[in-house]
């Protein structure tokens, strides 16, 4: 089993050319330290479009919540679609590759109105308290501004997440980083991160 996760960016069309660059450099190497982090694959395609394979499935929430984050830290919107299953026709290049993970995600995609994050599960219906965190953490994700969105990401993603050192980091006080902390909700993104992992392991 592996996951997948299909994803473009929310309103690309409405980039101005002059940004489009800057916005394909952002997506790049936000994808590029998702791959380092959880040892995946990626793929750009189509300008704004995005696949990512991980071959740690239980991680696949975690990962989709550190690109989001990285991303509206950089003022951009992702939607993001999760899928948990076999892969088929493994290739070096994701974008030709096969399998029930990628079919459940890419048509996940596809069926995605307002939302950000869907996941889907091959041969396994979500249960209904973990697609109602999914949705709760969705919406705090979507509320979150560009500088919480930055302080949530660091503290999840460094060694020594102390918001003294966060402070240094980001070059603001401790009470800053506090504050932009309890408005990202920070300890409520953890926990469903661990859930999530503590979850889907039992599931797979």
């Amino acid at each position: 089993m592996i996951a997948v996760i299909s994803g473009d960016l929310i309103k690309s069309q409405k980039i101005p050319q002059q940004e489009y660059d800057a916005m394909l450099y952002q997506l790049d190497q936000s994808l590029r330290f998702v791959a380092k982090r959880f040892n995946a694959s990626f793929t750009i395609y189509r300008g704004d479009a995005l696949q990512i394979q991980l071959t740690e499935p239980e991680l696949v929430c975690h990962a989709a919540i550190l690109l989001y984050l990285q991303m509206k830290a950089a003022n951009y919107e992702l939607r993001q679609s999760l899928a948990i299953g076999s892969l088929d026709n493994p290739r070096a290049d994701i974008k030709t590759a096969t399998g029930s993970a990628y079919t459940l995600s890419g048509r996940g995609l596809d069926n995605m109105s307002q939302q950000r994050l869907v996941l889907n599960i091959e041969n396994n219906t979500l249960e209904e308290a973990f697609a109602l965190n999914i949705a709760l953490v969705e919406v705090l994700l979507e509320k979150m501004s560009q500088k919480q969105a930055n302080a949530l990401f660091y503290y999840l993603t460094a060694e020594n997440n102390s918001h003294a050192e966060l402070a240094k980091e980001l070059n603001t006080s401790r009470e800053n980083v506090t504050k932009l902390l309890n408005l990202a909700h920070y300890q409520l993104i953890e926990r469903f991160i661990n859930y999530s992992q503590t979850t889907l392991k039992g599931l797979l």
